[in-house]
């Protein structure tokens, strides 16, 4: 008896190894995702190729999760692609302006007990991406049980901003900075507690707070954070800037590069300057 013919070998496959990841390289984007759900070695396949992405940032958005989605960008400045992340499994509840993340990731054959864990960690893998981000544009009620922490805590930039003045709590700050691993951090917000200071490590290259930074403690800053190369904020007291200008004297921060710290109506020379040693200037 003989036996059944063998399906035959999917074209790409019989190419040499080279000659496939420079296939791989110039697909459009849909076809690289539909690629890489054949079969496990498709996927791989397109993971060796290192098929390149500028950006892929995860948007958390401002007002409610249908429209919650992630970006992948393959030029500076330019959105290419956005599929949907909305936590609703209803198509009426998903923004049909952007490619269905629900149907996609039902292409993937993994298990998983939420298609955004998955389609999320099926992007991840198959790009390589120059820049990786977040952005948090809402609270969320329960934050740390957030699913992309079971894909990925680790980022080039984590942005917590929305489109009106964001309003959060301390506790939801630090669930945010504690759960992430950054080289930069873009806040701009309100704090609900005025008195509240941050004392972690935030081990980053970059902190920008667009609003007031009176939220963070200052003192051994750049003791705790000795990767820090620029610190931006405003309305931070003459005394606290003072600190961090010792701070940075005494080499407690060898990689800081720039101190921006902004006040509508300026700071006190006396304050800002007390107990370091300075020059007369014509500078005016």
């Amino acid at each position: 008896m003989e036996e059944p013919p063998k399906p035959p070998k999917f074209g790409l496959l019989k190419f040499p190894f080279p000659l496939r990841e420079q296939v791989i390289r110039n697909m459009e984007f849909m076809d690289v995702f539909h690629f890489s759900t054949l079969s496990k070695r498709s996927k791989n396949m397109v993971r060796s190729a290192k098929y390149q992405t500028y950006r892929i940032n995860f948007d958390f958005d401002d007002d409610d999760s249908s429209m919650d989605h992630v970006e992948v960008d393959f030029n500076e400045g330019r959105e290419d692609f956005k599929i949907s992340l909305s936590d609703s499994e209803d198509p009426s509840k998903r923004n049909p302006y952007r490619l269905d993340g629900l149907e996609l990731a039902n292409l993937i054959d993994e298990p998983s007990d939420d298609y955004r864990k998955k389609m999320s960690s099926h992007i991840l893998f198959i790009h390589h991406s120059k820049w990786t981000s977040v952005r948090f544009g809402r609270n969320f009620e329960h934050v740390n049980d957030l699913y992309l922490w079971d894909v990925t805590k680790q980022f080039d930039s984590v942005i917590l901003s929305g489109d009106d003045k964001l309003h959060i709590t301390p506790k939801y700050l630090q669930s945010i900075l504690n759960s992430t691993k950054a080289k930069k951090y873009t806040l701009d917000f309100k704090i609900e507690d005025i008195n509240f200071e941050y004392q972690e490590p935030l081990d980053c290259e970059q902190l920008i707070v667009v609003g007031t930074i009176q939220w963070l403690d200052t003192d051994n800053f750049l003791k705790r954070n000795p990767n820090l190369k620029l610190l931006q904020g405003k309305h931070l007291p003459g005394e606290k800037i003072n600190d961090l200008l010792k701070q940075w004297i005494n080499g407690e921060a060898v990689d800081l590069k720039e101190l921006v710290l902004l006040k509508g109506r300026g700071y006190p020379a006396d304050v800002i300057f007390d107990g370091i040693l300075t020059m007369e200037t014509k500078l005016t």
